[in-house]
């Protein structure tokens, strides 16, 4: 089994992946301060829609107001986040960026140890050791998930006795309910591991995940996402998916990387001239490598299939599998794109030798099998 797939597709980063929540969540003292509340919802939507000069202003109040809260910290981690994506071992900010969620998460254990039942703790707790995992994933430092494991745990054990206090906990519990059966069934070989977990249900956890996505305070985004992700990867339901990532796309209009989501599924639906329309509509002249390089391979796709185009597609994938070099494990998914795409045009092209060679590096580097383009 391959790296990629062992860190984007193990047990663990399934039994992890529920505890990546409340990255934007607020503890009691907040909750009290009506200003200060809706300031903070005000933020984070203007986080995911990129309208960080509006951000920076709301945390220099939070920040002025509550500077030993663990708010202020975890917000800043989640702007520099979404300012500077995707953040790599590699980039200026990034330890900037992981010691303002060490110190949320040094704050929400203190108060942790004096209120274990603090039902905004928790969340705010979750959220700054989920980002942070979330960093260590997509940059494949599985040594660094593990030794957040522990304090995820005792955090995560607490969250599923208030549901009633806030419909953010339902993303949670949703996400437990639905992975904790779909992971075993479609991976038959860990069934002897989950056996130590309780069940759960994956209609449920659908249910789950869609209230939140309804009713949520600040998880809406997230709901969306996994939502999205769920029906794209185990229910094999593209246009399900489309209709999370499409939500996405029009309530956060600056946000580049869910507009990238949704036409990556306009394009397995074969819509493609609402794919070519949003592509078009994406700012490749910026200086952000990652994006030409996300929008070279999406466009190269495009081409394949509706164009039939084999010579400028392939010249598309090379440009974005060039691009992606710089980002390491973070690039892998859309480069298996790349790949899978090469191997097609290599077996129309009966060169069957490089056919073969591309394939095996695509399998190799993909998150999900079943992403592939092939159809």
């Amino acid at each position: 089994m391959c790296y990629m797939k062992f860190r984007k597709e193990s047990l663990l980063k399934i039994l992890l992946v529920f505890i990546l929540a409340g990255n934007q969540l607020l503890s009691a003292q907040l909750l009290k301060d009506p200003i200060t509340y809706e300031k903070i919802k005000a933020g984070v939507d203007e986080i995911y829609n990129c309208e960080f000069d509006k951000a920076e202003t709301i945390y220099n109040y939070i920040n002025t107001k509550y500077p030993n809260n663990t708010i202020p910290h975890l917000y800043m981690g989640l702007m520099l986040y979404w300012k500077y994506f995707p953040i790599i071992p590699e980039s200026p900010v990034s330890k900037t960026f992981i010691s303002y969620l060490e110190k949320s998460v040094e704050l929400a254990e203190k108060r942790f140890k004096e209120d274990p039942n603090d039902a905004e703790n928790l969340l705010s707790g979750m959220g700054a050791l989920g980002l942070m995992l979330l960093y260590y994933a997509d940059n494949g430092m599985i040594r660094n998930v593990l030794s957040l494991a522990p304090e995820t745990y005792k955090f995560v054990m607490r969250s599923f006795e208030f549901t009633n206090t806030y419909y953010d906990f339902y993303f949670i519990t949703g996400l437990y309910n639905y992975y904790r059966e779909a992971y075993p069934e479609a991976h038959p070989i860990y069934r002897p591991v989950v056996v130590f977990f309780p069940h759960g249900n994956k209609k449920l956890g659908l249910k789950q995940l869609q209230l939140a996505s309804d009713s949520a305070i600040f998880l809406k985004a997230e709901a969306n996402s996994f939502l999205s992700g769920i029906y794209l990867t185990f229910e094999l339901n593209p246009a399900k998916a489309c209709i999370y990532s499409r939500k996405l796309a029009d309530s956060y209009p600056r946000n580049n990387e869910f507009k990238t989501d949704l036409i990556k599924d306009l394009l397995l639906m074969k819509k493609y001239d609402e794919a070519e329309k949003l592509l078009d509509c994406l700012p490749y002249n910026i200086d952000n490598q990652y994006l030409q390089a996300q929008i070279d391979i999406l466009r190269a796709i495009f081409v394949e299939k509706q164009y039939k185009n084999d010579n400028r597609a392939e010249k598309l994938y090379w440009s974005g599998i060039k691009k992606m070099d710089a980002y390491k494990d973070f690039g892998n998914e859309y480069k298996s794109y790349a790949y899978f795409g090469l191997s097609r045009i290599c077996k129309r092209a009966n060169e069957m030798k490089r056919m073969k060679k591309y394939r095996k590096m695509a399998d190799d580097l993909a998150y999900y099998e079943g992403i592939n383009f092939d159809n």
